[in-house]
């Protein structure tokens, strides 16, 4: 559960690159600037989860492909192997220990957290009300506050280094935070198609079904 947690907190990070923003301070500036003309991107990543009392749980380390609209590959390789695609329609999660694949609609695996962007053309200051926080270690942040009172979230923080993302924190109603970091970053390289398409390894457990082109 607290790997899926953890994975499900950067699925919820690459549905923000796929959204509008309303700009007005320096951050959603740069913002705007990140994202204007933005196609792809590729990602190394580094993600902790630390409790309310700042104490690390978990760390693990991927690497991250986008492709807008509505497209992204997570891939988790240290300290456990999990891949989470989504195609445009469905968001595939496989465990490769648990030799276990799950698949949802996209629109009904992300709909009830910071991932519902994803599937939005709405602006983010329609759900989120959006503070400047100003410069902390070397970059400029983001505060993003739900504006319905059940989010399974407390606020989400971007932060961009020059005109570029750099760094994501998500806090929970526990007071748990997690932090995802990327290094490198490449913006808008050129991207395999096959990167985006998942097909179910043959022996394992599949739960749920998928939609296919047209919604059948």
């Amino acid at each position: 559960m607290m790997k899926k947690f953890m994975a499900l907190s950067l699925v919820a990070l690459t549905s923000l690159l796929f959204t509008p923003l309303l700009y007005a301070g320096e951050g959603q500036q740069r913002m705007e600037a990140f994202l204007d003309g933005l196609t792809t991107i590729k990602a190394g990543f580094v993600q902790t989860l630390n409790n309310a009392s700042g104490e690390l749980i978990e760390k693990s380390e991927g690497v991250m492909a986008v492709e807008r609209p509505g497209k992204f590959r997570l891939q988790y390789e240290n300290p456990y192997e999990q891949l989470y695609v989504a195609d445009g329609r469905n968001i595939w999660m496989y465990d490769r220990d648990l030799e276990q694949v799950s698949v949802k609609p996209q629109s009904e695996a992300l709909g009830s957290t910071p991932a519902l962007l994803l599937s939005t053309t709405e602006p983010m200051a329609t759900n989120f009300e959006i503070r400047e926080l100003g410069e902390h270690e070397g970059l400029v942040w983001l505060e993003l506050n739900p504006r319905e009172a059940d989010s399974n979230f407390d606020f989400v923080k971007l932060a961009l280094e020059g005109d570029l993302l750099r760094a994501m924190e998500m806090v929970d109603g526990f007071g748990q935070t997690t932090r995802l970091y990327f290094d490198p970053l490449v913006r808008n390289p050129t991207l395999d198609a096959a990167l985006f398409q998942f097909t179910p390894p043959a022996g394992v457990d599949v739960i749920g079904e998928p939609v296919s082109v047209g919604g059948e």
